[in-house]
């Protein structure tokens, strides 16, 4: 009982954070960032996952990347989400990797990748759509509420940057995201 009303009550704080992104509501408590600090401490936590899984988790993060103002909290459940994801779709033996670069003068990409299942191309266009769940057999509590992908794609715009993804059926996923810098 006490895990299913956990459960929801996360789900109703994720709407609520999904509703006021998308009226443009959301506030942002925006700081100068260490980006390698912060995408380093938003994957310490999924290595044990990794591990059990068999599922090697790489950080590929170029040196001496300009600090980025971001709200740290709201950029961090970002790289969390985009890793969940990557990590629930990799078998054992495959690999995630998160990347940080300089994509212009002026603005950082970072990525997730997998060499996870994949996602089909009439899938593709829907999955930073709000309850858009791209393997409707899998249950509510192994799929999770298909609101994350969405709760990425607004927070990423809220900071002022662009997301998409990449796949191929069984070759992998990449989502990627800009940040001004």
């Amino acid at each position: 009982l006490r895990d299913e009303a956990a459960l929801l009550t996360r789900l109703v704080a994720d709407l609520r954070l999904l509703s006021l992104a998308e009226s443009g509501q959301l506030k942002l408590e925006r700081v100068r960032t260490n980006i390698t600090e912060l995408i380093a401490h938003a994957v310490e936590p999924f290595r044990l996952q990794a591990q059990s899984g068999a599922v090697g988790l790489n950080l590929e993060l170029a040196s001496n990347l300009p600090q980025v103002e971001v709200d740290v909290d709201r950029m961090t459940q970002v790289i969390r989400n985009l890793l969940s994801n990557a990590l629930r779709h990799t078998l054992e033996g495959g690999q995630v990797t998160v990347t940080c670069k300089r994509a212009t003068s002026q603005q950082l990409l970072i990525t997730v990748s997998d060499t996870g299942e994949g996602i089909s191309s009439d899938d593709l266009p829907y999955v930073f759509d709000r309850f858009y769940r791209a393997d409707k057999s899998r249950s509510r509590t192994s799929g999770g509420s298909g609101i994350g992908l969405a709760i990425v794609k607004q927070l990423v715009e809220a900071h002022g940057g662009k997301v998409w993804v990449e796949s191929q059926p069984h070759r992998g996923t990449t989502f990627g995201f800009t940040l001004p810098s």
